[in-house]
């Protein structure tokens, strides 16, 4: 965005030093024309086609080591089980949601698929901290769900994608739940 700005403005600059503050207005009026011409011929889907009505049909995940809201980065892997004669429906499937990810926020969206395994595929992302992972979830819309109901449709398996999410750890210095639980355990009689 800022170098778009950046540029525009040194072109509007460019424009009006070689041709005077009217010819510099005129190209602007000429340009607001074009791109109103553009936008009649050229519309942005209809809104109503999509439903963006919030989704609730996440719930947060339960935890079994103490994190705090600024903990991370969050990594999330999730393993989905495709037949091979899926795989081309899947691959256009996780587009979309690669999109959908990105746009609430993940960083670092990518799908990998194993080596030995043919039909095991894995979507990984990682956002800066766990508060961020846990509104990322929150966004998600209606019509969100229905990119996700296809892919889950695709997973093949007596069970659900097996999800992981893990917090990053710095080795060398100690944690807080560390320094903490050795304070409590000092304290105990």
């Amino acid at each position: 965005a800022f170098g778009g700005m950046a540029a525009g403005s040194w072109a509007w600059g460019w424009v009006t030093l070689h041709s005077g503050p009217a010819g510099g207005l005129t190209a602007a009026a000429v340009a607001l024309v074009l791109g109103a011409a553009a936008g009649l011929r050229y519309q942005l889907p209809p809104l109503e086609a999509l439903n963006l009505d919030p989704l609730s049909r996440w719930r947060e995940p339960t935890v079994a080591v103490d994190i705090e809201p600024r903990s991370g980065p969050v990594f999330v892997t999730i393993e989905w089980r495709i037949r091979q004669e899926d795989v081309v429906e899947f691959l256009k499937a996780m587009e979309e949601r690669r999109r959908i990810r990105r746009r609430d926020g993940a960083r670092h969206w990518s799908l990998l698929r194993d080596l030995t395994d043919a039909e095991l595929w894995i979507e990984r992302y990682d956002s800066p901290t766990w508060v961020e992972y846990l509104r990322q979830a929150q966004r998600a819309t209606q019509a969100d769900a229905e990119i996700g109901d296809r892919v889950r449709g695709l997973h093949i398996g007596p069970e659900p994608p097996v999800v992981h999410r893990m917090v990053e750890r710095q080795t060398g210095v100690l944690p807080r739940e560390v320094l903490r639980a050795t304070r409590q355990a000092q304290a105990s009689p």
